[in-house]
């Protein structure tokens, strides 16, 4: 007998072009083929999956049937039932419908009632994840599903606008992300009850239960997830307009606990996050869910932390709405990155156009760039949404002091000017100073004052200016502006003024050989990429004339690419240790990796192949002539470094 049908539609099944072959085997027994060319089941996802069945129905006593046989299709997601056994036991008096089914190491086992056919049981074990992909894509069409498998009970409700899937579930090595790549999975395990409920506009989800290993991925989140359990609760509502998570709970004993809400608009964005309350415990909160966090607020790629951190915190779309935070015997290293701090402790409490208790923050010790200042504590206060300083703070930095006079913070004002404050220091040591920063030691005090700090965007400008006394004249610093002050690779920018150095002491920490005299000049247009020069104006000149060291001479050779000008010049190298000079300059327009060096004169006549750096003065005369324009700047510092270490050229 051979059957034909261009469609049959069942409850919550279609086929298209259905063929039906009834035949007997060569046992004498009927044989059944079923070929659909497509089939239709939307609460699974399927949508035109080629079916084939094949096998040999029995009557099982009474009006109970049995069906043994096999099945097979094509294009079903995950490649579901591509080659399984199936089992299917009819039984009207019992009013169900049996179904079992078999493929490699998986199982399901359905049963449907008669009267109810859009209702399903089913149990499972080792059934891959994978052939719920379309189930999924129905109910997030945002996400992927990739891999993992799932023990468990579950029921399958369909209905005309939805369907349901709720049950009690295992998990092992769950793979999912989504498309805009803000929600992932791997190899994640764990068990509990759920509920998907896919209506025409949203889906509804819910997990109740617990997680262990894999990595999971929450927005801005990256977790690495321990081996025990982790308790976890969410709510959440899937639609076109993006994913709203109404309730979070997260129990990791020993590292974190939190509860709130949060929201992805459809871009996969964060717009939403309201943390009602969080504890977390160092190192293990940092270990396990902070590293990628911390790294994309402040590009520090590793840190050292411990003690603990608790309160609530709520953001939106365009950063911080509150917070309420904290922080207990925290220490911070951040391995010579910029920052690290000993022993904080204290409360920051603050609202968005709003004014609350004032509360304190201190700390024992403080390192900003191997810059160590002393213990403080710091009262604050949010007036009006604005996070203030009550009073100014005094504390100790490398022998001198450090004055906090002003600070105001305002953390919602985004792009827009979010800090300012004003800070002195005085007396502070300038050896110390060298030392922290690994620089040859030199005398002298460090002191100025900032009265216009400001944070704008991820630009730090300082307003007013530095001054050093060393050398036994002054240094100004001004125009002070930094951009990502934390970051991997800080931006600084800069203009300094030289007034009145005394080249004996200044040549004298350099090994430069002796040079006496007063030097003045300026750097102008500094730029710093991670500490390193990249652009600047440079030009230095010491015009009241003086004494300088053979040594001194070949050091200037060295770096002016030069030499002297010969004949009795280089004899009276050769026979004098020191002689006269009335003027000495030279100056460097860094631009992309090349300095254009000059002399003596600022503006030479380009056309010259040499340039004056040492104008000499009385009997024995010497003149120090440069004959290199433009040199790679790698190659002027290594000039420099040989110089400075006492390796200048021989001149014989």
């Amino acid at each position: 007998m051979r059957v034909r049908a261009a469609s049959l539609a069942l409850p919550g099944v279609s086929l298209a072009d259905v063929r039906m072959e009834v035949s007997l085997g060569p046992d004498g027994r009927p044989q059944l083929l079923l070929d659909a060319a497509r089939v239709s089941i939307p609460a699974m996802g399927w949508r035109d999956v080629a079916l084939s069945l094949r096998g040999e129905p029995q009557q099982a006593g009474g009006k109970t049937w049995r069906f043994t046989g096999h099945v097979e299709t094509k294009r079903a997601p995950g490649g579901a039932l591509a080659n399984a056994d199936l089992d299917i036991l009819y039984d009207p008096d019992g009013g169900t419908l049996q179904v079992d089914v078999k493929q490699g190491k998986s199982n399901l086992h359905a049963l449907l009632p008669l009267d109810q056919t859009s209702h399903v049981q089913m149990t499972v074990a080792a059934l891959p994840l994978a052939w719920l992909r379309g189930v999924l894509d129905a109910a997030w069409p945002g996400g992927r599903l990739n891999g993992g498998s799932v023990d468990g009970t579950l029921a399958l409700d369909l209905a005309s606008e939805g369907t349901r899937v709720s049950g009690r579930v295992d998990l092992a090595g769950v793979d999912l992300d989504s498309k805009a790549g803000n929600l992932a999975a791997q190899k994640v395990g764990g068990s509990g009850s759920f509920l998907i409920d896919n209506g025409p506009a949203s889906t509804n989800l819910m997990f109740d239960g617990t997680l262990a290993g894999g990595q999971m991925l929450v927005g801005p989140l990256y977790a690495q997830l321990p081996a025990h359990p982790v308790n976890l609760h969410v709510s959440a509502t899937l639609a076109a307009a993006g994913i709203s998570i109404g309730s979070l709970d997260f129990d990791d004993r020993d590292a974190l606990r939190l509860s709130g809400s949060m929201g992805f608009d459809r871009r996969g964005n964060l717009d939403r996050l309201d943390l009602k309350r969080f504890a977390a415990a160092f190192p293990a909160a940092y270990t396990r869910y902070g590293t990628t966090l911390v790294q994309n607020l402040t590009g520090l790629a590793q840190i050292g932390i411990s003690g603990s951190v608790s309160g609530s915190l709520d953001m939106g779309a365009g950063g911080f709405r509150a917070f309420d935070l904290a922080a207990s015997n925290v220490s911070i290293d951040s391995h010579g990155a910029g920052i690290a701090v000993a022993r904080l402790d204290g409360k920051v409490d603050w609202r968005a156009k709003a004014s609350r208790p004032a509360t304190t923050l201190g700390w024992d010790a403080l390192a900003l760039y191997r810059i160590a200042f002393g213990p403080a504590k710091l009262g604050l206060e949010d007036r009006s949404g604005t996070l203030v300083l009550q009073q100014p703070v005094t504390t100790g930095v490398l022998d001198g002091s450090f004055l906090l006079d002003r600070f105001a913070w305002r953390p919602d004002a985004g792009k827009s000017q979010r800090l300012s404050a004003s800070f002195a220091v005085t007396d502070v040591d300038m050896p110390e100073l060298c030392k922290a920063f690994g620089w040859p030691a030199f005398g002298g005090k460090l002191g100025g004052a900032v009265p216009d700090l400001s944070y704008h965007g991820d630009d730090l400008v300082f307003g007013g200016g530095l001054s050093l006394n060393v050398f036994g004249g002054a240094v100004s610093v001004t125009n002070l502006s930094m951009r990502h002050p934390f970051g991997v690779a800080p931006e600084l920018a800069a203009d300094i003024d030289l007034q009145q150095l005394d080249l004996a002491q200044l040549t004298g920490v350099f090994d430069f050989g002796q040079i006496t005299g007063r030097l003045d000049g300026d750097i102008q247009a500094l730029q710093l990429v991670d500490w390193k020069p990249t652009a600047f104006r440079a030009h230095l000149a010491a015009n009241d004339g003086g004494k300088i060291s053979q040594h001194a001479i070949k050091s200037l050779t060295e770096v002016g690419g030069g030499g002297i000008a010969g004949g009795l010049q280089g004899m009276a190298l050769r026979l004098f240790k020191t002689f006269g000079y009335s003027r000495i300059g030279l100056s460097c327009l860094l631009d992309h990796g090349v300095c254009t060096m000059g002399g003596i004169n600022p503006d030479p006549d380009p056309s010259d192949d040499g340039y004056t750096i040492v104008e000499g003065s009385g009997l024995p005369r010497i003149t120090v002539i440069g004959h290199q324009r433009t040199v790679d700047w790698a190659t002027l510092v290594g000039r420099l470094k040989s110089a400075t270490e006492g390796n200048g050229p021989v001149i014989n």
